[in-house]
């Protein structure tokens, strides 16, 4: 892990992974299975968790980069 990174973005990042990975695993099974309208909801819950990611590392840089401001 990078110096200064806090922890909250490693969760963050492992949660989402497994969410994103999850959310497109189950959307291809139902897609082979024939099923469209749960593919794609299943497809769609992959975005919230990608967002999760994009939100926890945004805010580590604004906290870094405020930390950053304040020690100078």
């Amino acid at each position: 892990m990078p110096d200064g990174l806090p922890p909250y973005v490693l969760v963050a990042r492992i949660g989402s992974i497994l969410g994103m990975a999850f959310a497109l695993a189950i959307g291809l099974l139902f897609l082979i299975g024939g099923f469209i309208l749960p593919a794609l909801v299943a497809f769609a819950a992959f975005f919230p968790s990608l967002g999760i990611m994009v939100y926890a590392e945004r805010k580590a840089a604004a906290d870094a980069a405020r930390a950053a401001a304040s020690r100078s």
